[in-house]
This record gives structure tokens, C-alpha cells and sequence, in this order.
């Protein structure tokens, strides 16, 4: 009689054990998650009981999957807080409308479903768990333990030993990789720049900053992908994968910043070997705005790595920005002024521009104001919005101005002196850089009581009012030591302007002048302009 109380009791107790079982598993996407993750902590390691998470009637391929998928969100840094799981049996999603549960937004595909009034994960998630975690982990995820296996039961820090020997060995193969690549990396940018560029490179410094990035952001990217091997707790693998993928998003960044220098002095290269060059204006411009992309890019990166929702953020950009743009309307208005300036192309940097209250060069012209390098060499900015409404006169596109003077010589000249003395402009003018030699036009045009006329008429190159005096100057002072050589005297009105030092002794031989007129253009040559 009292063995068959004990056994009814043991009955009772086997079978009320076994209800509670039934009615706690999978009763809630709460539930459900609960026994999955709870069952494979280090304390309460139950495979089996966790695989109670799948509708599968193979034991062992359950426990698989149930293993499988924790390793998974443990090498993505997945963390699910439970308290955010909802406990309600019926749950509804509100945007797909079914009864299912998104676990996390990073694997949209790892979903649970209430079949038959149980909550299991889906077919589509036992189907994607195999791809993810040959994603997660291409070398498999006992590594480490395959080679240290006789340290796996030691602990330090809460880590096992063959924890800290992986994670010694994945440092050394992230300064390995590092110096190697940077090593080649360096030399094959070098040869590509100065093939595609020039030869020699000027700013090696900034290769070897490309070379450091790329190195870098590559060591980064071994080490994210060999990092889950180590198995390591949810919340420490989660902190240790963002502080990678934040250091591999900065420099990522940045080598992409430093690359468009590199690009835009490749652009600017092309432009001078094209037939039709490319105006160094809109390269620079272009520059200018892949950087600012670049920025952009990097800051929307950066808050995706912080799980922060991009489409909050866009809309809050979306709404604050019209109220920037009603508070900057000039800064908006220069901006188009400055595209304007890009299409019209009223002048490009070099040119020499006057406007309402200015006259300058073109130093630089930017997205909000234009920079102009005044006579006295101080530099104005003039908003490009006034620039495109302003009525600019190009001086810079005056290629050539016409210079036309009148020399009066006296009667008595002699008519060989006339001769060298016409003849030497024409050889003064026609070596000078800055002088269009097909309008040179020096001839021996009247001959009147106030003495003969000689008419000196030449184009030369101008690009503002104190170069066009400077031309001028060096000009007509190699006319007056020319006419000074061949002892000619130039009059003005009946007036006399120079007269030829007299000589001592006796008249110079012809002879005599032509060494010293050699002499005089050599000397000439010498001081032209480069």
C-alpha cells in the first residue's frame, strides 16, 4: 500500500512537472526566446531544452540550429533584451499584419511564428541559420579550441585560456597583415600615380597616408572577420565588434577623403593633355564637393554602426533644414550664383576682372564667394550670388591690346642711322615674348616741317594694368638706349627730347656701330622675360 502511494505521488509530481513544462515553452515570442537563450548560458547549458525552440522532430539537428543561431548573434554583437520581447500569446506585428516577431533588425530574416498556438522560429529562419553562420564565421567557430584544446577548461578574466591565446594570435595577425600590406600597397600606389600623373610624385607624404589607411582599414577587416571565432559573451563580443566597425568606419573615411586629392590632381593632369582642357574651376569644385559627400557618407555610417534609425534622423534633417533654408536664403543664393558662374564661365581663375567698386585677379572662386587679389595685393570676396547679377568686365579675355606711338626725328639724321635705328625696333619688338610679331608695324611715315616721322605700331599680351605699364616701360626704354647707341635725336612738337651725346674726336665708323648695336641686342635677349 505504501509503495503504491509513493509511485502514485512520483506520478502526480512526473506529470504536474510535466504540464508546467508544456504550458511555460513557447507559449509567447517571450517564452520562446527565453528557453533558446537561457538554456545555452554557461550556468544552465541545455541544448536540448533550448532547441525546444524549433519545431523540428530531430533532436540533434534542433540543437544544432539552437546552438548555431546564439553563436550567430554572439559573432554579430546581437544583444536581445528579453525585456523588449512582447509575452502576449496573440502578438500581431503591425507593419507585416501576421503573428510573427522580428528579433532584431539586423537579421529581418530571424523571425519567430505561432504554429498550431505555439510560438517557434520560422522555416525561412531555420533555413537562412546555415548562411549566416558560414557569414559569421567562414572558418568555423571552434578554431581556437581545435588548437589549444588543452587549455579549454582554464579561465582568466572570465575568459578561457585558448580565449586569450586566439586573441593574442588575431593582434598578430592584424600587425603582420598591416605592415605587409602597407609595405606593397605603398609601392603599387607610388607606380600608378607616377605613371597616371607624374613622375616624380610631389606629395609622396600623401601617398603614404593612403597606404597607411588601406592598410589599416584592411587589418580591421581581418580582424572583424576572425573575431566571432573566439566565442566570447554577447555583451563583450557586441562591444568589442562596434569598437572595431567604428575605427574600420573612420578610416575608411578617411583614406576615401584623402583619395580625392590624389583623383582631382589626376583630373587636373587630363585637363592639361586634353584638346579641349577641363576648367581647373569646376575640378576643384567637383573636389570640394566629393568631400563634403564623403563627410556626409561618413557621419550617416558612423550613426548606422550606434544602431541609430536613419529615418528619424532623415526627417529631422528634412524638417530642420527648411528652416535653415529659410534663414540662409543669401548663402543658398550665392550657391546658385556660384553654378551659374561654373556653366556661364563669365572668367576663370587668372583673369582679370573689374566690376561695380573692383578690379582685380581671379584667385580662387568658392561655393559661397569669389576672391579677387587686388593691384595693391590684398585680396576681396565678393559673394558669387552679386558676381552672376554684376556687369563684369573681362580683361583677361583682352589676349592682346594695340599699342601705337609717333617718333619725330630731326632732318640732319643720317639716312644710314635712320635705317638701323627703324630696323632695331623692329628687332626689339619682334624678339620680345609678349608682342604678336604679325602687328608689328614700324615704318618711316612722313617726312614734315617739324622733322621725320616714324610710326611704331604693335598687339601685345595684357593681362592687367600693371603688367600692360611694365610692357610698355621695357618697351620704349630699349628704344631710347637704342637711339642713343646710333646717336639719333628724338623730337616731340618742334621739341627736342634727347639729344646724342657728343662725340669725341671724329664721327663712329659703321663698323664701330654695328659691334656696338650687336652688343646692345645681345644684351637684349638676355633681359627678355621668360
Amino acid at each position: 500500500m505504501k509503495n503504491g502511494i509513493l509511485i502514485l505521488l512520483f506520478v502526480l509530481c512526473y506529470g504536474q512537472s510535466n504540464v508546467y513544462a508544456d504550458d511555460s515553452f513557447n507559449g509567447s515570442p517571450y517564452s520562446t526566446v527565453y528557453t533558446h537563450l537561457h538554456y545555452l548560458q554557461t550556468n544552465e547549458y541545455d541544448p536540448r531544452t533550448s532547441s525546444r525552440a524549433f519545431n523540428i522532430k530531430n533532436t540533434r539537428e534542433a540543437e544544432r540550429l539552437s546552438i548555431q543561431l546564439k553563436q550567430i548573434f554572439d559573432g554579430k554583437g546581437i544583444f536581445i533584451k528579453l525585456e523588449n520581447v512582447p509575452d502576449n500569446p496573440d502578438f500581431v506585428d503591425s507593419t507585416k499584419r501576421r503573428m510573427v516577431y522580428i528579433l532584431h533588425p539586423k537579421l529581418p530574416q530571424v523571425y519567430l511564428q505561432k504554429i498550431g498556438g505555439k510560438w517557434y522560429y520560422s522555416k525561412e529562419t531555420i533555413e537562412a541559420i546555415p548562411g549566416l553562420y558560414k557569414d559569421v564565421y567562414p572558418f568555423g567557430s571552434v578554431i581556437w579550441v581545435k588548437l589549444f584544446p588543452y587549455q579549454s577548461e582554464h579561465t582568466f578574466l572570465k575568459l578561457h585560456y585558448w580565449q586569450w591565446i586566439g586573441f593574442t594570435c588575431i593582434l598578430g595577425i592584424f600587425f603582420i597583415a598591416y605592415f605587409l600590406i602597407r609595405f606593397i600597397s605603398y609601392r603599387i600606389i607610388k607606380k600608378i600615380v607616377e605613371y597616371k600623373i607624374s613622375y616624380p610624385f610631389d606629395d609622396l607624404n600623401l601617398l603614404k597616408i593612403i597606404a597607411n589607411s588601406f592598410s589599416l582599414m584592411v587589418g580591421f577587416l581581418i580582424v572583424q572577420l576572425v573575431l566571432p571565432t573566439l566565442l566570447l559573451t554577447t555583451k563583450l563580443s557586441a562591444s568589442l565588434t562596434k569598437a572595431v566597425s567604428l575605427v574600420s568606419a573612420i578610416v575608411f573615411v578617411y583614406l576615401l577623403y584623402k583619395l580625392t586629392e590624389v583623383i582631382t590632381q589626376y583630373f587636373e593632369q587630363i585637363s592639361k593633355k586634353s584638346p579641349i582642357p577641363v576648367d581647373t574651376q569646376i575640378v576643384q569644385l567637383l573636389k570640394r564637393i566629393s568631400k563634403l559627400f564623403i563627410i556626409i557618407f561618413g557621419i550617416f555610417y558612423i550613426l548606422r554602426i550606434f544602431d541609430v534609425n536613419l529615418t528619424t534622423v532623415i526627417a529631422g534633417i528634412s524638417i530642420g533644414g527648411l528652416s535653415i533654408a529659410l534663414a540662409s536664403q543669401d548663402t543658398i543664393k550665392n550657391f546658385i550664383g556660384s553654378i551659374v558662374l561654373f556653366i556661364d564661365k563669365p572668367f576663370k581663375v587668372g583673369d582679370t576682372i573689374s566690376g561695380d567698386n573692383f578690379e582685380g585677379v581671379v584667385h580662387e572662386v568658392g561655393f559661397r564667394s569669389s576672391r579677387i587679389k587686388t593691384a595693391d595685393d590684398s585680396v576681396i570676396a565678393v559673394a558669387n550670388g552679386k558676381l552672376a547679377d554684376m556687369t563684369i568686365d573681362n580683361k583677361g579675355q583682352r589676349v592682346f591690346k594695340k599699342f601705337k606711338t609717333t617718333l619725330y626725328i630731326p632732318f640732319d639724321t643720317q639716312l644710314y642711322k635712320l635705317e638701323y635705328f627703324i630696323e632695331g625696333i623692329r628687332i626689339l619688338l619682334n624678339k620680345y615674348p609678349y608682342v604678336k610679331n604679325n602687328s608689328i608695324d614700324v615704318f618711316l611715315t612722313d617726312i614734315q616741317e617739324k622733322g621725320m616721322s616714324i610710326t611704331v605700331s604693335y598687339k601685345y599680351k595684357v593681362y592687367n594694368h600693371r603688367e600692360e605699364l611694365q610692357h610698355r616701360e621695357f618697351i620704349l626704354l630699349h628704344i631710347l638706349r637704342l637711339a642713343e647707341i646710333l646717336q639719333v635725336k628724338l623730337f616731340e612738337q618742334n621739341q627736342l627730347l634727347i639729344e646724342a651725346k657728343e662725340l669725341v674726336g671724329h664721327e663712329m665708323s659703321k663698323e664701330s656701330l654695328k659691334l656696338q648695336l650687336d652688343k646692345f641686342f645681345t644684351d637684349y635677349s638676355e633681359q627678355l622675360p621668360k
